[in-house]
């Protein structure tokens, strides 16, 4: 009826109204399949029907169809309905319902709905197909939703994760941090946590060992990273280069480079001079003979300049048993030592000569007198009885060496040590009878001199001189104790960054102490120019200096039982070891003290890796040990390119 007051209207919403009319719907359909089933019974079961009787029990062709080719099998099988066979009646039956038997695919489905000559499959979620037996790869939309790896089942599917990567839901992978959730994952190496992974570092110089989970030092001499000498320490390892081959540890502090000056000295030679300290051993560096038929006296002149003050310049006579003469330089003065008639003597006079700057002297034998003059001033006449020019089978003879004498120098009438660093020039024996000698200089270049000079002890960044010193020294008030100081003053202008200043060196070719100059720094691998002092090849106190800036510079160190120091300019460097360290190595010093050599400008054969720098030393240098100059004319053994009073100066320009 019409709603009204009497009658309130009802009203659904879409999903339930939906809900009931699909109720009646199956309520119809049913009673239909009630009555289907009836006349089935009647017209198809009892009786044998046509297919147009079947029709009319079906009442459609898509149902007809289906059952009727399936009834007439029925009967082929278990014979006419009129035999009433129970397997004919259950075949007949079961045809028109086209869920049994079920043709759907179990796995994939929900249920299966007879239709009107069809059937129709509902499928569970993740599966699709007429028979509900097709997988649905969720993976090929968009992955599933999965933000790395996506595998598809069968009927479902699920997200994976690379190796590293946890599912944090169902769908998204997060990266495990494995240092956090494993706190031993690495031992005793630092663990570092990586996108989908971690790492084990071990520090600089080691390596990590999986099985033990340990840092295993890495000997990194075995991967021959260095051009030539290596040597492997904890966690590190350093390149050594031969400095006596003239080469040093380049920028990357594997390879080998030369060690080029970086000051300019002017060390240009002058052809018309000649150096009469070029030979250590003292022998003569000129010989000459001269031969007269009628009886010749001695006349001799030449320019000379000398910072020098002891040293012979040039001898003339016979033999050492006959008359001769020695010109020499004693404290900075001309002496003479003379021998005539077997009877020798000594005179020294006159003024201060190596003061470095060029003067004229000249000797001048007379009948009966022997004159010196410097400058055309005579310092000398000494009175004489006989020749210096000796008659031998009717010719009159006379023997001429300078920067030295034919017989050895203990045999003077005052013992001298010959080696004069001093230059001749514009001589003239004998009124210039000697052209040869301008000629012999011109062809060696180490015959000559430097053309301009100062002060100081000039080291060509090769050899070395060598003394024999003492350190030790007993205690005042104790003569049984020893006491034991080395104090060291060097004032310096190098040409290049690297060498050897002053080292102790014993008879077993190790260094226990050293001062050098050195471009880098081999524990921080830097390139950087420092004075250190070494205790055998451990560096103990180093100074930042620039060394390549043309200017001098005081270098102090004082060592002793428990003490070691050094300074540069007045700025103390900086100890690298521990009191306690220190005291160590001190002691392993005065141990060696007493076979011990002392070195200037370089050292001698000694293994690459027993000091940090082996190089020889280039430039100018004087040196005072406990405050006393030290004279390289006075060494067991200088090189001979080593001048030793001499020193050319910074080229300018």
């Amino acid at each position: 009826p019409p709603a009204g007051p009497g009658c309130p209207a009802v009203l659904l919403r879409a999903p339930e109204a939906a809900q009931f009319l699909r109720q009646r719907q199956r309520r119809a359909y049913q009673i239909f399949e009630e009555t289907k089933q009836g006349h089935l019974e009647r017209e198809c079961v009892e009786e044998h029907c046509s297919k147009e009787e079947a029709r009319e029990v079906f009442e459609n062709d898509p149902e007809t169809e289906y059952f009727y080719p399936k009834y007439l099998a029925c009967i082929q099988k278990y014979g006419s309905p009129y035999g009433r066979n129970p397997d004919f009646l259950t075949c007949v039956h079961n045809l028109p319902n086209q869920c049994s038997p079920n043709p759907c695919h179990e796995e994939g489905t929900i249920k299966c709905e007879d239709r009107k000559g069809d059937f129709y499959c509902e499928c569970k979620r993740g599966w699709q197909g007429k028979k509900c037996e097709k997988d649905i790869d969720e993976c090929r939309t968009q992955n599933g939703g999965c933000n790395q790896l996506c595998l598809n089942k069968l009927g479902s599917y699920r997200c994976s994760c690379y190796s590293g990567y946890a599912l944090k839901d169902s769908k998204i992978c997060e990266d495990i941090d494995e240092c956090t959730a494993s706190a031993d994952i690495c031992g005793e190496a630092h663990c570092k946590n990586l996108i989908s992974s971690y790492e084990c570092l071990c520090d600089a110089g080691y390596k990590y060992d999986d099985v033990r989970k340990t840092c295993q030092d890495r000997d990194e001499c075995e991967e021959k990273l260095c051009e030539q000498t290596c040597v492997n320490s904890p966690g590190s390892y350093t390149c050594h280069c031969d400095g006596r081959g003239g080469v040093k540890l380049s920028q990357d502090m594997n390879t080998c480079e030369n060690i080029i000056p970086c000051v300019p000295f002017a060390v240009g030679r002058s052809i018309k001079s000649l150096h009469l300290g070029r030979m250590f051993s003292g022998t003569p560096v000129i010989r000459l003979r001269f031969k007269r038929k009628q009886l010749t006296r001695l006349v001799a002149e030449f320019d000379f300049r000398t910072f020098d003050p002891e040293g012979i310049l040039f001898f003339a006579g016979g033999h050492q048993d006959s008359t001769w003469i020695v010109l020499a330089l004693r404290k900075g003065r001309l002496e003479l030592q003379l021998k005539y008639n077997g009877i020798g003597r000594v005179t020294s006079t006159g003024p201060l000569i190596n003061h470095g700057m060029w003067q004229t002297i000249s000797v001048e034998e007379l009948e009966r007198n022997l004159i010196i003059k410097v400058n055309r001033d005579a310092v000398m006449k000494i009175a004489v009885s006989g020749d210096l020019f000796t008659l031998d089978k009717g010719v009159y003879q006379l023997n001429l060496t300078v920067g030295g004498i034919p017989f050895k120098t203990k045999d003077l009438i005052l013992p001298i040590n010959p080696r004069l660093d001093g230059c001749m020039r514009a001589w003239n024996w004998l009124n210039g009878e000697d052209t040869s000698i301008q000629e012999t200089i011109k062809m060696n270049e180490k015959m000559q001199c430097f053309a301009v000079a100062g002060r100081g002890s000039f080291y060509p960044g090769r050899g070395f001189a060598v003394f024999n010193l003492t350190y030790m020294q007993p205690s005042s008030g104790n003569e049984t104790k020893i006491n034991w100081e080395i104090e060291v003053n060097a004032v310096i202008r190098p040409a290049t960054d690297t060498g050897v200043l002053f080292a102790l060196v014993t008879e077993e070719a190790s260094v226990p102490l050293s001062l050098s100059l050195i471009d880098y720094h081999s524990t921080k691998k830097l390139k950087q120019q420092f004075i250190i002092v070494a205790l055998e090849n451990t560096v103990v106190s180093r100074l930042a200096i620039n060394l390549c800036d043309k200017k001098e510079h005081s270098v102090d160190v004082l060592l002793k039982k428990d003490h070691l120091s050094l300074r540069v300019d007045g700025v103390a460097g900086e100890n690298e070891l521990s009191i306690s360290e220190l005291e160590d190595s001190l002691s392993v010093l005065e141990s060696s003290l007493q076979s011990t050599k002392t070195y200037m400008g370089g050292l001698p054969d000694v293994p690459v890796t027993s000091t940090p720098v082996t190089a020889s030393y280039h430039g100018c240098m004087t040196l005072k040990l406990s405050n006393t100059a030290l004279d390289l004319d006075e060494a067991l053994y200088k090189y001979s390119d080593i001048t030793s009073h001499s020193c050319p100066p910074v080229q300018e320009g």
